[in-house]
């Protein structure tokens, strides 16, 4: 389930990854991202972790739109989805590792661990609007069992606020980088903008490294598949850059793909040394007459 409660006994562990990560440095944020962060704020900590759906509506638009393809649209069928994930699962927690923001767009970054000790990563986007939050796109993924790497699928950095990067060069590179796959025999953009000395692989089925993703781009090519790449929202933060993006194989009829929410670090020369993901194959059945990868135009 793509939505998620956050336990009250995690709520002091929470706040303390938010304040680090975002608030620390809060002042070199426009008004607008600030608001924006205060809003997902409060909204994770009284409804996730205090599980106080009684207060969904001050945070949440009664008329929420939502692209979450298993939940309705409305306040309602977010309350709906949480009531009913809680009530199968009451054991289960959630903790919260990053939040990256830009305009009136946010993103979370969490784990859900259920009562059986399976993890769930999901990355949340949010739209708010007039102090509400008013547009919900998710994605979420179980780790697996084994992995190529010894990196956990949520761990790690969270946003620099201090530094001072091009953000729009870090977007540009991180879009590049992703739509190598469209032709995987030119991996250019890897060399160009991933670091040869430090590539740190959240992807549990990818080692660490820019070999490792170079090599699996040749792996690719040499079985002749690429993938089309559709490119549906970016937020960029400090030294990050998130973006969700559609991949569909052109070489399977009716293919519908899987949806992607990938997250970049970069340092000070503009070079990409982490990345995470989460990966969720797509269907045609959706509770919400929305699509998954539509973003108003603004």
């Amino acid at each position: 389930m793509p939505t998620k409660y956050f336990a009250k006994t995690a709520a002091a562990s929470i706040l303390a990854v938010l304040a680090s990560s975002v608030f620390a440095d809060a002042q070199k944020l426009d008004e607008e991202t600030k608001a924006a962060i205060d809003l997902a704020e409060g909204f994770y900590e009284e409804v996730f972790v205090g599980k106080n759906l009684d207060n969904l509506g001050t945070y949440v638009a009664d008329q929420l739109v939502q692209h979450v393809a298993t939940i309705a649209d409305g306040a309602a069928g977010l309350t709906q989805a949480l009531e009913s994930q809680t009530n199968a699962d009451p054991d289960a927690t959630t903790a919260l590792y990053r939040m990256i923001a830009e305009g009136n767009y946010v993103g979370v970054h969490s784990v859900r661990t259920t009562g059986t000790g399976a993890q769930i990563v999901t990355v949340d986007i949010w739209r708010s609007e007039d102090g509400k939050l008013v547009e919900q796109w998710s994605h979420s993924q179980q780790v697996p069992d084994t992995a190529e790497n010894e990196n956990t699928m949520f761990e790690g950095p969270k946003p620099d606020l201090t530094t001072d990067q091009n953000i729009e060069q870090n977007r540009e590179r991180a879009i590049a980088v992703l739509n190598t796959f469209e032709d995987p025999t030119d991996t250019s953009a890897i060399t160009d903008f991933v670091s040869a000395e430090t590539y740190i692989q959240h992807n549990p089925h990818v080692p660490d490294g820019r070999d490792a993703f170079a090599g699996y781009l040749d792996y690719l090519a040499g079985e002749g598949i690429r993938f089309e790449t559709d490119i549906a929202k970016t937020i960029a933060m400090g030294d990050f850059v998130l973006v969700h993006s559609r991949q569909i194989n052109p070489a399977i009829e009716g293919d519908l793909g899987n949806g992607y929410m990938d997250m970049f670090r970069f340092n000070e020369d503009g070079l990409i040394v982490e990345h995470w993901d989460v990966e969720e194959a797509q269907t045609e059945a959706s509770a919400n007459g929305n699509g998954v990868f539509e973003y108003p135009n603004d």
